[in-house]
């Protein structure tokens, strides 16, 4: 019986997918480590369309992934939800961005994002950096929930990269890219300016963050090195520690967002790295040494 033309595709691009993936681990077979105070558990890649989707942020509640992908290039913003098991995908939305904020805001970049009570908030920047805008979505259908909140520009001159709820403490925080020297806090109920928490240290090309057991940790991503981080700052006073670092040799690697989460497999960290080529792996991280 002939093949349907639908499966034919399929079963093309299932073929191309799998082409491109090993062209990938050839081209970038560099040597994944990391510092003691963490084990590697599990890498989950990414190829093609499923990539697309996957390129900038990500966070979970236990049950699901939600990542963020962005391509300015051909005004592609969109979300996508996974198993957190099986990393099959089950929902996507390919133009999240409303077509008001990308008419009247010239909003085209979604970066990190960060679950809480059943919305997924989405770090959405625009062409000039003067709309900082923190959009929800229904992280059942990953539909636009008409909730918007504009974060201005006092203290995200230079747009929104991330975001992380901290449900505990009823905030939400959000930086700057580069040379953070403070992480900025906004009211949680109507994301209304709350104040400023000064770092202990400057820190640099923050990629995205989530906040688990009190704790905001958050992604370095180290331009033009493999030498990749995750910081953890103390809302409560900006202390700022290395949690640890990861060496991702051979590899044009951009390190992007991070979520933390116990999993079953004994894995915490989940930081996505971007190879530049062709996929995004989702590195899932064991702490193996805790203070």
């Amino acid at each position: 019986m002939a093949l349907s033309a639908a499966s034919a595709f399929s079963k093309v691009w299932s073929v191309i997918t799998t082409i491109f993936l090993i062209i990938s681990s050839l081209i970038n077979p560099g040597e994944i480590s990391s510092s003691p105070e963490v084990s590697l558990i599990s890498t989950n890649s990414l190829s093609m369309t499923n990539a697309m989707y996957a390129g900038q942020g990500i966070t979970t509640d236990g049950e699901y992934y939600y990542t963020s992908g962005t391509m300015t290039a051909v005004n592609m913003h969109g979300l996508a939800k996974w198993d957190a098991e099986t990393l099959n995908r089950l929902a996507t939305n390919l133009q999240a961005i409303p077509d008001y904020f990308v008419e009247d805001y010239e909003s085209n970049h979604i970066g990190g994002i960060s679950y809480f009570n059943g919305y997924i908030y989405a770090a959405v920047e625009d062409v000039g950096n003067i709309h900082p805008l923190i959009l929800l979505y229904d992280a059942e259908t990953l539909e636009y929930a008409d909730i918007c909140y504009e974060l201005g520009t006092e203290h995200l001159p230079n747009g929104v990269p991330w975001c992380a709820v901290d449900a505990q403490r009823e905030l939400l925080y959000c930086s700057p890219f580069r040379d953070v020297t403070e992480i900025v806090a906004f009211n949680l109920n109507d994301l209304s300016f709350s104040h400023t928490i000064p770092l202990s240290c400057e820190i640099t090309r923050i990629q995205g963050g989530e906040v688990y057991d009190t704790t905001l940790y958050l992604s370095y991503d180290a331009q033009g090195s493999v030498d990749e981080a995750v910081y953890a700052v103390n809302p409560d006073n900006g202390d700022v520690k290395t949690v640890f670092e990861r060496y991702l040799n051979g590899y044009d690697n951009e390190a992007e967002g991070m979520t933390v989460y116990p999993m079953a497999d004994g894995s915490l960290f989940h930081i996505l790295d971007y190879d530049k080529l062709f996929s995004v792996n989702i590195r899932h991280y064991a702490w193996t040494e805790q203070e």
